[in-house]
């Protein structure tokens, strides 16, 4: 039997998009017949994942708890690394492929060394394109030191990578017209839902019964609250309608959670409803409770990063509001298949005219998520992402052990 090594910060219990999804990815390979083997940062006490019988999981010392802050992000990556450099080092055999999923980025340097060193192959999964991301989010300044240093250790992992896969097409134009010599070797794999949802009637859904918003409309925003995403409009936008019969749900957590808790509290907006993640097993409630979903990106960012929750929205046969930049892929996406409708960042009146305007019509609402769960089914089912992954991985392979390290989160 061949084996699948899969080497992952975060992986099965986190919640983490990316963590699901590998986790989702170890899954299909195992069904597929591999021997799977994972090793990852993430800590678990008692619980392992139901496939965990076709799986050995080794995990990580860390010293400290999971957190949002970045701090404590790059001290837990850094244990994590120096665990999986070990591993890569002395563990793996020379001709093992191996697939590096970035974030952080700097996990790449563990398939640099492992090409120079042991002669190894590896392929090169990116969540988002860096050092860019870290420049529109402000962590980084453009050209500053920092930004040079990230982006030439960032090439040499993408100069030895045998692929480089990114999630969307226009983050395969952004790095193609950047690195002109490495469009050959970048791939487009989309990503998928976690969960088949069945779509179900929010009156008869006892997720929105439990928290009552069965019988008002309600836009929902599940997933990351991060620093590319364009909270503040959503929050905005939910001040201008705090008076009308509209309820917004945020169902997550990151770094802007605490802007919402914000406006909560200091308005006193009765229309906000914010949850943390939910398990697993309760998606298929928590993203139908809703008429409405919103996905969000500020500027710039609709080429460098490709929100996963946006699949799990299409899944579950909801209408979506896109807040990117005009033209972008998910405007091009949604409005080419009826699904949804695209606005502008930075623009809340804008936003909120559109919910108000939606919320008065039904028809157009029910025909919308109709048509995001016939998008979801052609288009973006896991089996779909399963067969894309094992001809990329194995296509040269066909009697090689694969490692997939992964290190997130979206």
């Amino acid at each position: 039997m061949e084996q699948i090594t899969i080497i992952t910060q975060y992986f099965y219990p986190s919640h983490a998009a990316t963590a699901q999804l590998m986790t989702d990815l170890a899954k299909g390979l195992s069904q597929k017949g591999y021997q799977v083997n994972i090793f990852t940062g993430t800590q678990a006490k008692n619980t392992t994942p139901e496939f965990s019988n076709q799986a050995i999981i080794n995990r990580a010392f860390s010293p400290i708890a999971a957190s949002t802050s970045i701090l404590s992000k790059i001290i837990s990556s850094i244990f994590f690394l120096l665990g999986a450099l070990k591993y890569v080092i002395f563990l793996l055999p020379r001709t093992t492929s191996v697939l590096i999923v970035s974030n952080p980025p700097y996990a790449g340097i563990l398939g640099t060394i492992f090409k120079v060193i042991r002669g190894g192959e590896y392929h090169f999964l990116l969540q988002d394109i860096f050092p860019e991301s870290a420049v529109i989010s402000g962590l980084f300044k453009q050209n500053s030191f920092l930004f040079i240093f990230c982006t030439k250790l960032i090439y040499l992992t993408y100069k030895y990578a045998d692929n480089i896969i990114v999630l969307s097409t226009s983050m395969q134009c952004l790095l193609g017209n950047k690195y002109p010599e490495l469009k050959p070797k970048i791939k487009v794999i989309e990503n998928w839902a976690v969960e088949d949802i069945i779509n179900c009637n929010k009156q008869a859904n006892n997720f929105a019964q439990e928290y009552n918003i069965d019988k008002v409309f309600t836009v929902l925003y599940s997933g990351n609250l991060g620093r590319l995403h364009d909270i503040e409009s959503i929050t905005e936008a939910a001040k201008i309608l705090k008076d009308t019969p509209i309820q917004f749900v945020f169902i997550g957590a990151g770094a802007k959670t605490e802007l919402v808790e914000q406006a909560i509290h200091t308005h006193k907006l009765t229309n906000i409803l914010l949850l943390p993640y939910q398990p697993r097993e309760l998606l298929p409630l928590s993203l139908t409770a809703c008429d409405l979903s919103l996905v969000s990106l500020i500027p710039g960012a609709e080429s460098i990063v490709a929100p996963s929750k946006l699949y799990g929205m299409l899944a579950a046969g909801r209408g979506i509001i896109a807040i990117s930049a005009p033209n972008s892929y998910i405007d091009k996406l949604l409005t080419t298949a009826g699904c949804g409708i695209n606005t502008p960042p930075n623009n809340p009146q804008h936003l909120a005219k559109l919910i108000s305007e939606l919320a008065n019509d039904k028809q157009r609402v029910k025909v919308m998520g109709e048509k995001a769960r016939q998008l979801y089914k052609s288009r973006y089912t896991f089996q779909r992402a399963l067969e894309e992954y094992q001809q990329i991985l194995f296509e040269d392979y066909a009697y090689q052990e694969v490692i997939i390290l992964n290190v997130d989160s979206n």
